[in-house]
């Protein structure tokens, strides 16, 4: 992908100019995002359910890395070493990449899902996908929870997630959080879905 390049490049250069690795964490959190959209690939290439359920699983538990690259947009800051607006670019082009690698996998996934549920449901289904990536969202930015530690540390993670359910108004700024982020991922998504629908039909 094009924009995976010059991210790279403006990386690149901004360590060659300063000498500092400050966004070093960007190619990462891009590597974290790529694999949903992997997953969603395997998914619509499954040959049994079981295959398939597995794939999805996995494509859910990865999925909010994509979106989560928002949120270093909080990394920036005036610094001497570079002009902010050089730093705005790579953070800002680096978090659409990571909206656009997720919208992706997840168009695939709904494809996947449009085999096997009503239509009319799917919406529903996707609100509550992103509702739960908002959560993801939070628990990663805040919290400061990985993906993985869902296996690595399951009863920690699940304690922070039953305190955030059962004292929900303790928590206000966690639900805010999801249900702003996931209502405008939703949002986004069905934007993206609208401008891919009129890219079709103009090449068609």
């Amino acid at each position: 992908m094009p924009m995976l390049l010059f991210t790279g490049l403006l990386l690149i250069g901004r360590i060659i100019h300063t000498g500092y690795h400050t966004f070093l964490f960007i190619p990462w959190n891009l590597f974290l995002a790529i694999i949903p959209l992997y997953m969603s690939h395997r998914l619509c290439m499954a040959k049994n359910n079981k295959a398939g359920l597995v794939y999805f699983g996995l494509w859910l538990l990865f999925f909010p890395n994509a979106l989560y690259i928002i949120t270093d947009l909080f990394h920036l800051a005036e610094r001497k070493s570079m002009p902010q607006w050089y730093d705005l670019l790579i953070l800002f082009s680096a978090a659409l990449e990571g909206i656009i690698i997720g919208f992706l996998s997840l168009a695939d996934v709904e494809q996947f899902m449009a085999k096997y549920v009503n239509k009319k449901l799917i919406p529903l289904l996707l609100l509550g996908i992103f509702l739960l990536s908002g959560y993801g969202v939070y628990l990663g930015r805040y919290l400061r929870w990985n993906s993985w530690d869902i296996i690595a540390d399951p009863f920690a993670l699940l304690i922070d997630i039953t305190h955030d359910i059962i004292h929900p108004f303790r928590n206000a700024e966690c639900w805010l959080v999801t249900c702003i982020f996931g209502t405008w991922f939703f949002i986004m998504y069905r934007v993206f879905k609208l401008f891919r629908e009129r890219g079709v039909s103009i090449n068609n």
